[in-house]
């Protein structure tokens, strides 16, 4: 019994040495094979950055051994898009990295290990490898679970201008407010306005595509969207009508001024508050009053915006001065009084 117990501990033993001996060899082999690329990487760097400045006219020849010329290109293209190369120069790294990457990277999206299909889908957005643009749009229909690997995906469709994919996200309702803008500011101008019309048609758009695409608009002061975004101050909802008040404020203009006076009578204060912003983001001189009228507001949040944009206007320290000393409203003096003393002002 115990001679048998031996034998198993030995085997054991054995088992595990295999093991570390086999662990140890793919380590060597590893460094090995970093070694090699790293001492072809600094006879080929100089090459390839002569050949993508334009001083040498041919571009260089690669090893003849296939095995490390992806990685070898990968490693050299990754560290050339990072630097400070003119547009020219960078479309030759694109023309590089279509030519000696696409073909892999196709090949790893269909066989290759999620770390590794996440790894490339990085590397094909930071290469704008356009080639793909199909072949990453059928991954992203085959993803089924919500991680990294579909976040970057829908990132690179993003990037690729996949108009596709804007269908989906205009549908998909588990997409966040944050990660649709991050799409919407991958998108070209053509892009944007082709989403724009499609949500204008489609009913059941998504709240936070439709709200991430309003705010875009405005931080962004894009005036093809600018029609877009005025339309959602009589959409029936409350925080649709209050991204685009938010938005407009960007832009600092509106077609159609008397639509705020409906805003400043409204039952919600949050829409008062942002009647009051807006009038003075847009510098419109013939609602002075509306904003002292809000002074009297029984909502701290719609008195403060009201006195602040009035400070906006010529004149509209005077105004509050004479706001702070004749007006009937205590919460109109006290409010102005704040606005005047709360960046260094004096009363008169």
């Amino acid at each position: 019994m115990i001679e048998l117990f031996m034998w198993v501990v030995l085997g054991l033993l054995g088992i595990q040495l295999l093991i570390l001996a086999l662990l140890i060899g793919w380590k060597r082999r590893d460094l090995a094979d970093e070694r090699v690329i790293e001492e072809t990487l600094a006879t080929l760097r100089p090459q390839f950055r002569e050949y993508i400045e334009g001083t040498r006219e041919m571009e260089p020849a690669l090893p003849p051994g296939k095995k490390h010329r992806f990685k070898l290109m990968e490693t050299m293209l990754d560290e050339f898009s990072a630097e400070d190369f003119s547009e020219m120069q960078f479309l030759k790294i694109h023309r590089l990295a279509e030519k000696y990457l696409a073909e892999p990277y196709r090949l790893i999206l269909k066989k290759g290990q999620w770390a590794e299909r996440v790894n490339a889908l990085y590397f094909i957005e930071d290469f704008r490898l356009f080639s793909l643009k199909e072949d990453v749009y059928q991954h992203f229909l085959r993803i089924n679970k919500r991680d990294e690997e579909y976040r970057q995906c829908i990132r690179v469709c993003a990037t690729l201008q996949e108009v596709r994919l804007m269908d989906a996200a205009i549908e998909n309702r588990s997409l966040s407010f944050g990660m649709i803008k991050e799409l919407l500011h991958r998108l070209e101008d053509d892009l944007l306005k082709v989403t724009a019309e499609r949500m204008q048609v489609k009913e059941d758009i998504s709240e936070n595509m439709l709200n991430a695409f309003i705010t875009f608009s405005g931080e962004r002061r894009m005036a093809l969207l600018f029609p877009f975004v005025e339309q959602k101050l009589r959409d029936e909802r409350k925080e649709v009508r209050l991204k685009a008040m938010s938005s407009l404020c960007h832009y600092g203009k509106m077609t159609d001024p008397s639509i705020l006076l409906e805003f400043y009578d409204s039952e919600h204060w949050q829409e008062r508050m942002y009647a009051a912003k807006l009038t003075g983001a847009c510098r419109f001189e013939q609602y002075k009053q509306n904003l002292v009228d809000l002074l009297s507001d029984n909502v701290w949040w719609v008195r403060f915006a009201g006195a602040e944009n009035i400070k906006v206007f010529k004149g509209g320290n005077a105004i509050l001065e004479q706001v702070s000393i004749e007006h009937t409203d205590a919460y109109a003096r006290d409010i102005a009084k704040h606005m005047l003393t709360r960046e260094g002002g004096e009363l008169a």
